[in-house]
């Protein structure tokens, strides 16, 4: 009868999936220990990732990004710690330049008019006589916490390329006047983009003397600090700290190294692409394939872009 082909065919069929089934069992099976060992070190790589992405989220946190212009205006809680109180921050700035004294003040503003600071920081104006420098430490005397370093950083970087408003023997002069790490980055930085190094390598020798220290945490603010340079000299410095003992030092070397290298440092990372930390040796590969795209002159002189990842943060208006 021609049921009974019918009916074999739908026993067969269950009876083929389940030997599929088992044989796909059986073969997992064999491979277990192996599987076992992968799915140990993904899980353990995947800790170590959570761990390292947690650190990257914190140097985020501190990192000086611009928040106005081009990368739109940041969070007001960004300058929250900084010590400056609302009370305090219009009566200081009432005094600090003149071109300021007949803008609208109220009771309320919570912080400095950022923007008409950095205006009049940036015009030669017949009622102000005052140089750049002057008018800068002038407004900093008043406002020496986060948002006053970060309104005279903003507006060196607009003057990077007016040298008639800003001429360099007035930006040596006003990193020579102020001790802010921060502005005096950005015042060497921008004196690279103009071809004078002499500021930056400055920098890297201060940052440089703390990398020997005993202890770990004093190593990896040195390094952070190397890092936010952007530039290809500090590599040298960094190099030895990829090679510390301590992992954490370890890896803030890598990060600060991808921030500054360039191809011709690819090498220095790629020692590390084999460590037996996942975390190392993932960062490791990250930083060589970021700095193969570099060329060898990359680096050597800023451009603004590598100004602007550093920039301090100005406090939302």
């Amino acid at each position: 009868m021609s049921i009974q082909p019918d009916f074999k065919k739908h026993l067969l069929l269950p009876a083929l999936i389940g030997a599929a089934i088992t044989y796909g069992a059986l073969s997992l099976l064999d491979d277990e220990s192996l599987q076992r060992e992968q799915i140990s070190a993904l899980e353990s790589r995947i800790l170590d990732l959570e761990l390292l992405l947690a650190q990257k989220e914190e140097e985020l946190t501190d990192a000086r990004f611009f928040s106005a212009g081009v990368f739109g205006v940041a969070d007001a809680s960004a300058l929250s710690g900084s010590g400056a109180t609302n009370h305090q921050k219009p009566a200081a700035a009432a005094n600090v330049l003149p071109d300021q004294a007949g803008s609208e003040q109220t009771s309320d503003t919570a912080s400095l008019d950022s923007q008409q600071l950095i205006k009049d920081l940036g015009t030669l104006s017949d009622r102000d006589p005052r140089s750049f420098s002057e008018k800068a430490n002038a407004l900093l005397a008043g406002n020496a916490g986060i948002e006053g370093v970060a309104i005279v950083s903003k507006s060196v970087f607009d003057l990077a390329e007016n040298p008639e408003v800003l001429p360099d023997y007035e930006l040596e002069s006003l990193y020579q006047s102020q001790s802010n790490p921060d502005l005096q980055r950005v015042i060497a930085q921008v004196m690279s983009t103009r071809g004078d190094n002499r500021l930056l390598e400055k920098q890297i020798t201060k940052a440089q003397a703390s990398l020997s220290s005993d202890n770990p945490s004093i190593r990896q603010q040195a390094l952070v600090e190397l890092g936010k340079t952007r530039y290809a000299s500090a590599a040298s410095a960094i190099a030895p700290l990829l090679q510390d003992s301590d992992t954490n030092v370890k890896l803030d070397a890598l990060l600060a190294l991808r921030a500054t290298g360039n191809q011709s440092h690819v090498r220095l990372a790629e020692t590390l692409v084999s460590h037996p930390d996942p975390a190392v040796s993932w960062l490791a590969k990250d930083v060589v394939n970021s700095l193969q795209n570099l060329s060898e002159r990359a680096r050597t002189q800023l451009a603004s872009t590598d100004i602007v990842a550093e920039l301090p943060v100005i406090a939302a208006p």
